[in-house]
């Protein structure tokens, strides 16, 4: 097999940050390659060296035969080094449609006499996404797509473009498993035809399932490379890999349930929250308990939180706080009750990307450390700070700015935010999503404290099965906009929780 990529002690240095410490790597045809490492690692960033988001500040690579000491664009990787990625951010277009986005690079190829042919446009997206198993109105717009279907149809567009070296970081994260098995029957072929695949996954259940080889970052570092291809005892390779990861084989670690040990205050109730997504929602919310909300994707968990604050309307229903009943008509009203809302769109819904630590954390409660509109910044740095040790964020300083902080710790900013906002119900949609496996636990941890130590309690949506089973007092299992089940205690049957999500 034919070495296809050779990096050459590869460096990357951000303000603050060394992300790549001379990355030294060949990756050969016909493999599938899993990247794996904390969030920091510089798995992210070597990607975006290869695909020329990013100028290596030192070292060079050989692509495909070709020597460059940087790739100048994603253009150049698609066109002249047939490279294709998908990133952890949608590269969709929101405005054009499904199809226009499938044919983004040759839509001229659709165009007669100076006119776009829709009919031949959408037949030919059609054909493209029944490659990946779906069926849309290609001309619907890309804004309309969920984040599972965003990621279908991007993977489609990179099988139109048949590129030899295909990248997918994080692209499971939002799929069904049954999804994710017909994904890796896809990369499987595309092995089989010669395509090298490299794929960045938090989930190493699904690494171990379908890479041949493990690549291992550490501390934007090669840590090492662990052979799966052919390996029966695939318990000592997930072993292997979390020593090289972490500097243990200790794997995820969740927090006692001592939501279990005593029935606190009733805090949040809601009677018969329905609208066209949920039907007749009816939740008790104790104070000092972790509550999570669980079942398939797409049957209403993420739905009813963003109702509970008001980003989606109800049509009716009552919702009670502290015995008093309340109406939440838009989120400032959540906030405003003491009801805060954690998104799973971090970047995009919760973040000041380019904004430094301090503002993320204080700016939407800085009218509180306010004096006749005046902000004293001593007062501001002192709290932002005991915000950034107590839930020890990895940071330079305040100063850093947050897009140059990893996944765990862009989440622990959030987190930060909503403390200082001293929230009376705090409702979370996947608060590890996308994380590893040190972040998890931490942030499980976090979560564990927040409902334990402040009384706070906390509905949460989780979809990873060990998550679901070990993180909350209570699971409440929602089947097509109904709770449909209720399970509780320190062991919580998997069979038993996964026959309620089908039925």
């Amino acid at each position: 097999m034919a070495v296809v990529i050779q990096a050459h002690s590869i460096k990357k240095r951000f303000p603050g940050v060394e992300a790549l410490k001379g990355i030294s790597i060949n990756l050969e045809s016909r493999k599938i390659y899993g990247l794996v490492g904390e969030n920091g690692a510089g798995k992210s960033t070597f990607i975006k060296v290869l695909m020329g988001l990013h100028p290596a500040d030192a070292g060079y690579l050989i692509i495909r035969g070709m020597k460059l000491k940087s790739i100048k664009s994603p253009a150049i990787a698609r066109k002249s080094l047939k490279m294709d990625a998908i990133f952890q951010e949608s590269s969709l277009i929101p405005n054009l449609s499904i199809a226009e986005n499938l044919f983004i690079d040759r839509l001229n190829q659709f165009y007669k006499n100076g006119v776009l042919d829709r009919k031949i446009l959408r037949k030919e997206a059609e054909k493209a996404l029944e490659k990946v198993g779906i069926k849309l109105d290609v001309e619907s717009p890309a804004a309309v797509l969920t984040e599972d279907l965003k990621r279908l149809v991007e993977f489609a567009r990179i099988l139109l473009a048949d590129p030899d070296i295909i990248i997918l970081d994080e692209v499971t994260a939002p799929l069904e498993s049954t999804v994710v098995k017909k994904l890796f029957e896809k990369l499987r072929e595309l092995k089989s035809r010669g395509k090298t695949i490299i794929l960045i996954s938090h989930r190493l259940n699904e690494i171990l399932e379908v890479c041949d080889k493990i690549i291992v970052f550490k501390d934007g570092k090669l840590e090492g490379i662990v052979d799966n291809e052919g390996i029966e005892d695939k318990l000592k390779v997930r072993q292997a890999i979390i020593r090289m990861m972490t500097g243990s084989e200790v794997g995820l670690q969740f927090p006692e349930k001592t939501g279990l040990k005593k029935k606190g205050k009733l805090i949040l109730r809601i009677r018969g929250l329905s609208n066209e997504f949920l039907k007749d929602i009816n939740i008790d919310l104790y104070e000092s308990e972790i509550v999570g909300l669980a079942g398939l994707r797409g049957q209403g968990q993420s739905t009813l939180l963003r109702t509970i604050v008001g980003l989606i309307k109800k049509e009716k229903g009552e919702i009670y706080l502290n015995g008093e009943k309340v109406e939440i008509k838009n989120p400032r009203d959540a906030v405003k009750r003491g009801i805060f809302y954690l998104s799973d769109a971090r970047d995009e819904e919760e973040l000041w990307l380019t904004q430094d630590v301090l503002f993320n954390i204080s700016n939407p409660s800085v009218r509180e450390r306010s004096v006749a509109g005046f902000v004293r910044k001593s007062v501001e740095r002192n709290i932002c700070n005991d915000i950034v040790a107590k839930l020890r964020v990895e940071t330079p300083s305040l100063a850093q700015i947050v897009k140059n902080l990893s996944g765990g710790n862009r989440q622990k900013v959030v987190l930060g935010r909503k403390l200082l906002s001293k929230p009376k119900v705090f409702l979370a949609d996947q608060p590890t999503k996308g994380l590893d496996i040190s972040a998890k636990t931490e942030i499980y941890s976090l979560l564990r404290k927040l409902a334990s130590e402040e009384g706070i309690p906390v509905l949460t949506v989780l979809n990873d099965l060990p998550e679901v089973v070990n993180l909350p007092d209570r699971v409440l299992v929602m089947r097509e906009g109904s709770i449909v089940k209720e399970f509780s205690g320190e062991k919580i049957s998997e069979e038993e929780l996964l026959d309620s999500y089908y039925g």
